[in-house]
């Protein structure tokens, strides 16, 4: 008898183990402040508040890392966690990727130049396409933009590791131009008392989604179609 209930005991466990173990994803991410920062060892911001909110109303517990860009999108790629956020769609991310349809931001990429710059952007390529422009390795800047890579409309670029360098690059006049979501780079220039010394060029180049992406290496589709009910009512 006792041999018995240690024995249902062990299986409720199991089963209690398991399915906590169901409940909880881990998801990367990166650094984009204001959107997404850490502080200490908490990971903060609006976004990272909305995708928990959404998770905790599906009864999942999440449990989110910032990296850099390059081992997050590595990571997810493989498996080492279950998401990323936040990421904009390109056919070949969609491939490696499972893309929620609900968009968690919604944001301007504008050209930032140095203010006193003589660089004059109307939305016509062929006027800047001629100087450096700063970009962060392994980042989309939406179709329009990731297209003049691709088809070397634009070839001078300079590649750094975050964002936050790449300001620092256009400050010391290393690079002409950087792209970037107007509000992180509005952010960042506070951030390095640089507000008065760069100005964003309007218009935007393109205004892009950016959505959550869950791994093909676990079956996450009915996650994913819940996560989008939930969110596409709150965005209603």
């Amino acid at each position: 008898m006792l041999f018995k209930i240690i024995l249902i005991a062990s299986i409720f466990l199991f089963a209690f183990q398991l399915l906590a173990q169901q409940q909880t994803i881990r998801i990367a991410t990166l650094e984009y402040p204001p959107f997404i920062y850490s502080d200490g060892n908490q990971v903060k911001g609006p976004i990272v508040e909305k995708v928990k909110d959404v998770f905790s109303r599906l009864g999942v517990a999440v449990i989110i890392y910032i990296f850099p860009i390059t081992r997050g999108l590595l990571m997810v790629n493989d498996g080492d966690v279950d998401a990323y956020f936040s990421l904009k769609r390109t056919p070949e991310r969609e491939r490696d990727l499972l893309f929620t349809n609900e968009p968690l931001i919604r944001q301007s990429f504008v050209f930032f130049v140095k203010k006193e710059s003589k660089i004059e952007w109307d939305g016509n390529i062929e006027t800047i396409k001629d100087y450096k422009i700063g970009v962060v390795s392994n980042t989309s800047y939406g179709n329009i933009f990731d297209g003049y890579l691709e088809n070397s409309i634009i070839v001078n670029t300079d590649t750094a590791q975050s964002f936050e360098l790449n300001f620092k690059k256009l400050i010391a006049g290393r690079i002409d131009l950087v792209i970037n979501s107007y509000d992180v780079g509005k952010y960042l220039l506070e951030k390095l008392n640089a507000e008065n010394d760069v100005i964003a060029l309007f218009p935007p180049v393109e205004i892009i989604n950016s959505y959550l992406a869950f791994t093909r290496t676990k079956d996450h589709t009915e996650l994913a179609r819940q996560y989008d009910y939930i969110l596409a009512n709150e965005n209603d």
